[in-house]
């Protein structure tokens, strides 16, 4: 166990090296803007509970493991207190927080027009695939992870991580092939 000073540096430089990278993990993930601020909130109060288990070897990768367990739990919550009929609001709500998700980059940063509607149609499409297929292909080309440590981090093999990234890929070129082709 590290002493207090220890902790609270390693803490502090997690946060500050790592705390965008988890709250954009979050963002795609969810396509929710502020429930990504909560889970992102919950990582790092996570990360500083259980610190000890994670030796500090992989910091960013133990960061995902815990943003990607919360974000699963998250949609867990979410179907459970789903009814079963889709109502208008829900919709209305759905294509806000996808937008949303979005929004804020643009807003505060340089990015053209063009730029945040490219940012938009890439979210729209992310949540467009399964969750599994759309964390494997966040991980991969938002965080640049390699397939072993995609498959460590979400608990499934190597092949199964390789085959929803492919099928990820393909199922996104086809619906831009459907509104651009």
């Amino acid at each position: 166990m590290s002493s207090k000073k220890d902790r609270q540096v390693i803490i502090q430089s997690a946060v500050e090296t790592y705390y965008d990278d988890i709250y954009r993990f979050c963002r795609y993930y969810t396509g929710n803007e502020t429930d990504s601020y909560d889970i992102t909130q919950e990582v790092f109060l996570r990360f500083m509970k259980y610190m000890d288990s994670c030796e500090h070897r992989n910091i960013k990768g133990y960061l995902i493991m815990i943003a990607r367990n919360l974000c699963c739990d998250y949609f867990r919550r979410r179907t459970q207190m789903r009814e079963k009929t889709v109502s208008l609001d829900a919709i209305e709500h759905a294509t806000e927080n996808t937008i949303d998700c979005m929004r804020s980059e643009c807003i505060s940063s340089d990015k053209s027009i063009t730029d945040c509607d490219s940012g938009i149609f890439l979210c729209e499409l992310l949540q467009s695939i399964p969750p599994e297929q759309r964390e494997v292909v966040i991980l991969r080309i938002h965080d640049g992870l390699k397939f072993q440590e995609i498959s460590n981090i979400t608990g499934c093999s190597l092949s199964t991580a390789k085959s929803r990234f492919r099928l990820g890929i393909a199922s996104m070129k086809k619906k831009m092939g459907d509104n651009y082709g």
